[in-house]
């Protein structure tokens, strides 16, 4: 029955008859899910991490389901700035981070968001962007690529981290209570 819910939801919120359902998490994995709804900036790639692993990179109107180990991250975007969010995942849950563009010097810059998935007009959002498209996909040979010629900008972000969490600035804290509840 809450299946039935969320496949006539999706379609209450959609033309498209492919809508995608939210696959569950492994029971032993967590799940992010980072999305770009905006089009602002929609030129720029924003590259999305945990740590010193690259994630993936893409532009507006696309979304990337990372799958990872429970436990301490630190999941951060970069585009003409960088922005972090500290987490403590719980395994088989599901989280949901926007990457909000703004107007930068030289090009877009991103914010990350934690998405309340009990709220309808973000969910909303976010589900008819899935049943658009699939999630983007990286091979590993692309993402050891992409991580060399992001190696710098892997390392001044972590060194940039570290002086700031000396410096006593607390970053953004991501919300366990806030997971993804199947409809």
């Amino acid at each position: 029955m809450t299946r039935l819910f969320a496949i006539l939801f999706c379609i209450s919120i959609t033309s498209s008859a492919s809508c995608q359902v939210i696959t569950p998490a492994p029971s032993d994995k967590s799940v992010i899910y980072f999305v770009r709804t905006s089009v602002l900036g929609s030129a720029i790639n924003f590259s999305y991490f945990d740590s010193t692993k690259l994630i993936g990179r893409f532009n507006a109107g696309k979304y990337i389901r990372y799958e990872c180990n429970p436990g301490k991250h630190l999941l951060w975007a970069r585009s003409e700035n960088r922005d972090f969010i500290e987490a403590d995942l719980q395994p088989g849950k599901i989280y949901f981070l926007k990457a909000n563009p703004r107007m930068g010097l030289a090009k877009a810059q991103v914010y990350l968001e934690q998405v309340d998935p009990n709220n309808p007009k973000e969910m909303k959002n976010i589900l008819k962007l899935m049943a658009k498209r699939p999630s983007e996909q990286f091979t590993e040979a692309k993402l050891i690529e992409d991580s060399k010629d992001l190696q710098k900008v892997i390392e001044r972000g972590m060194a940039e981290y570290a002086k700031d969490k000396l410096r006593g600035i607390e970053f953004t804290y991501l919300e366990q209570s806030l997971y993804y509840k199947a409809q």
